[in-house]
């Protein structure tokens, strides 16, 4: 058969069919990549939700007993000592949760970036081959 009567040659449509294989094998991995990293930032953001809701309720538990130490003070004894202790407790502990979502939020890596870097890595080796084709022709 001539390749005149059909339109392309056959092995351009071999390698058209083998670049669309390629590149849609190329999209798959990346899709699949951006899931996983899409997961691990739905639960970093889980963590921060619960670390912030620690830190609302025993922020607002150590207003509460310093509060009542305030009210309370007026009355000599141990009482005030022991509710001043259980404030102190409690911010103690809202401070540690300010701390630990500090120390979340600047640790946590830059959003999508292994994703990022394979598509740029797709990128430049496609450049390469493409500048390397260029110049042997």
């Amino acid at each position: 058969m001539n390749t005149s009567d059909t339109g392309a040659p056959p092995r351009l449509l071999a390698s058209l069919r083998q670049l669309a294989l390629t590149a849609l094998a190329m999209g798959h991995t990346r899709l699949a990549l951006a899931g996983a990293e899409l997961e691990e930032e739905l639960q970093r953001l889980v963590g921060l939700l619960l670390s912030l809701l620690g830190l609302l309720v025993f922020a607002v538990m150590g207003v509460l007993m310093l509060t009542f130490t305030v009210v309370l003070a007026v009355d000599a004894g141990q009482r005030v000592a022991v509710m001043g202790g259980f404030a102190l407790a409690y911010l103690g502990l809202a401070g540690g949760f300010v701390w630990r979502l500090r120390r979340m939020l600047s640790d946590r890596p830059p959003f999508l970036q292994a994703t990022l870097a394979e598509i740029a890595r797709d990128r430049d080796a496609l450049q390469a081959a493409s500048s390397t084709r260029n110049t042997h022709e």
